[in-house]
């Protein structure tokens, strides 16, 4: 009787293509930190593994009036640089033939979704953590975290924003900043209510930007594009009278690069190698060689705004 099997052929890639295009779902749908063109993409070159972004200082106003006959002092560019170290990352789920067979349900289609689901949150919980190391910082009250008793207000939203313009950091293309916030600090935001003027994601009557929404978009606020994400970093009862602390990270247009050695790619082995003469083991897995890094050399172009929030 003609079966279809782990064997049959192109099966393995098959489940390979479905485990990317999961992982790829899974980052597009609701991993701001690795989506979209929240970053600037970087390549890793062959033969080491830094990536090097490099950018160059704006240069000075300079009002002085010109001699008559004599030209200007010449300026030399100032060129900043900014490197930073690739980290291999991979993830499995491995079951047996028995396994397979007496299940009641599909292992492999079990595998492929939670193997997906593990790396598309670990690739964001590892550009989260350098986005949260970044020295530019500001805090809800107090001058430290350990102060902070505060949560997110609009006030503190526009105090931002502003913080950004006096730092000449542009927009996006769409004449907004954006920021990255955890489901506590929406619920503090969105019920504020001297904050007046948010604008829930379903009420966009702008087209264009209905129609090109970010990765966890929940709303525009005071010149804002607000995405949600349960990874946004949280100091655990590191505030005043060991309160946690959520980071609010508000941002614009080349903050961070992030870039691969390996490109994302899915995996599945039905068995059958050395160490399994019998095909007893199928593995489905992913894999990705990263590296990620604030681009602070010429310029902070974000505020992590750190804040308390209200007890659910």
């Amino acid at each position: 009787m003609a079966m279809t099997s782990t064997a049959t052929t192109n099966f393995s890639s098959t489940v390979t293509a479905l485990v990317m295009q999961r992982l790829e779902d899974i980052l597009a749908a609701s991993k701001p930190h690795a989506a979209g063109d929240n970053f600037v993409r970087g390549t890793i070159l062959k033969g080491h593994n830094q990536l090097t972004y490099t950018a160059y200082a704006k240069l000075a106003a300079n009002t002085t009036a010109l001699t008559e006959g004599t030209a200007p002092t010449a300026q030399q560019l100032t060129i900043a640089v900014d490197t930073v170290t690739a980290a291999q990352m991979g993830w499995t789920a491995q079951f047996t033939d028995l396994a397979t067979a007496e299940s009641p349900h599909n292992l492999v289609a079990v595998g492929t979704k939670l193997v997906a689901e593990q790396g598309a949150d670990s690739i964001d919980i590892f550009v989260r953590d350098i986005l949260a190391a970044g020295a530019s910082v500001k805090y809800s009250n107090g001058s430290a975290r350990s102060s902070v008793s505060a949560v997110i207000t609009g006030a503190l939203v526009k105090r931002s924003v502003a913080q950004l313009r006096k730092n000449n950091v542009p927009t996006f293309s769409d004449g907004f900043y954006r920021a990255i916030i955890s489901p506590d600090q929406e619920y503090d935001l969105q019920t504020d209510t001297a904050n007046g003027g948010w604008l829930d994601v379903h009420r966009y009557a702008d087209s264009a930007m209905g129609a090109n929404l970010l990765s966890g978009e929940i709303g525009r606020y005071g010149g804002v594009r607000f995405m949600i994400s349960s990874n946004a970093k949280v100091f655990a009862t590191a505030g005043a009278s060991n309160v946690d602390v959520h980071s609010a990270f508000f941002f614009g247009p080349e903050c961070y690069v992030l870039g691969d050695l390996q490109s994302l790619r899915g995996y599945f082995e039905p068995g059958g190698g050395v160490t399994d003469p019998l095909k007893q083991i199928s593995i489905v897995g992913a894999k990705v060689m990263l590296g990620a890094t604030l681009l602070d050399a010429n310029g902070s172009r974000y505020i992590r705004l750190e804040t308390a929030v209200t007890s659910l």
